[in-house]
């Protein structure tokens, strides 16, 4: 008993203590989007190619950042997803995008958690913070929902303040580039993107990592670096299929996006 108890205390302080180590940003794998191939041979093709990426970068944890398939209730996209997700070697964590609560109500965010089981999280890993939130109910009006989920948000970044760097993800990315951009699909309203931006600048978020917009974008709000992913499935614009590469040390945060190897773009841009 007591060397359990010593043994899960040892863990725990390997978490707080900050070791310099590399993560991955996935988003969008999207199973179906753009995609009628027999059983979404061409969705998966992608998401494997993009999982023996990033298998072969051996880095210590992955987040997924939304859009995990393109329909909700459809159980072969769904199965594609889960068989795929589960060869990556590293833990994964993910928050739901729109596509997967589409669109949002209890009852589809009932159904979400019944399916993944959470739609949030917060965690400690080599002595920064990881903290996870669902965009949906901010972007669409979920008054309750998003209350209730500030409340848990607030908690969370209280508990992280001690940690080297904080990291903050969702699916909607706040803004892509600069705080005045006009307002569209792809970022938040004007009064609720100055919300969140001063509440994580003020709890000390070093990034904030999104998704949605099936194209790689980098931008900052006051030192604080915003970077949105490109998709693991078909891209948009000038996007091209990748995923983020986290590099932390202790000089600071660096952020590459990485095509991943072997996809042609240009079969995979709309």
């Amino acid at each position: 008993m007591l060397f359990a108890a010593f043994a899960a205390l040892l863990a725990l302080v390997a978490c707080d203590r900050f070791q310099e180590f590399t993560f991955v940003q996935l988003s969008d794998t999207q199973i179906g989007f753009i995609d009628d191939s027999p059983q979404f041979t061409h969705s998966d093709s992608l998401m494997k190619a993009a999982v023996d990426a990033v298998n072969a970068l051996d880095p210590a944890l992955v987040v997924i950042t939304g859009d995990l398939v393109n329909e909700p209730y459809n159980p072969v996209q769904d199965s594609v997803y889960r068989v795929r997700k589960a060869e990556l070697q590293p833990p994964v964590y993910e928050v739901p995008g729109n596509h997967d609560i589409l669109p949002y109500s209890e009852e589809n965010h009932a159904h979400y958690l019944e399916l993944r089981g959470y739609d949030r999280f917060c965690f400690r890993e080599k002595g920064c913070a990881f903290i996870g939130i669902d965009s949906n109910c901010i972007v669409d009006g979920a008054g309750e929902a998003e209350e209730e989920q500030l409340r848990w948000l607030a908690d969370a970044l209280a508990s992280a303040r001690k940690a080297r760097y904080t990291f903050v993800f969702l699916h909607c990315p706040i803004v892509r580039e600069r705080a005045d951009e006009p307002s569209d699909h792809f970022n938040f309203p004007v009064g609720k993107r100055e919300k969140y931006l001063t509440l994580f600048k003020e709890n000390g978020v070093d990034a904030v990592f999104a998704g949605h917009c099936h194209q790689d974008w980098t931008g900052s709000y006051e030192g604080m670096g915003l970077y949105t992913a490109g998709p693991v499935c078909n891209a948009l614009g000038h996007g091209t299929p990748g995923y983020n590469v986290v590099k932390v040390t202790r000089e600071g945060v660096s952020v590459q996006y990485v095509p991943t190897p072997g996809v042609d773009p240009t079969h995979c841009r709309f």
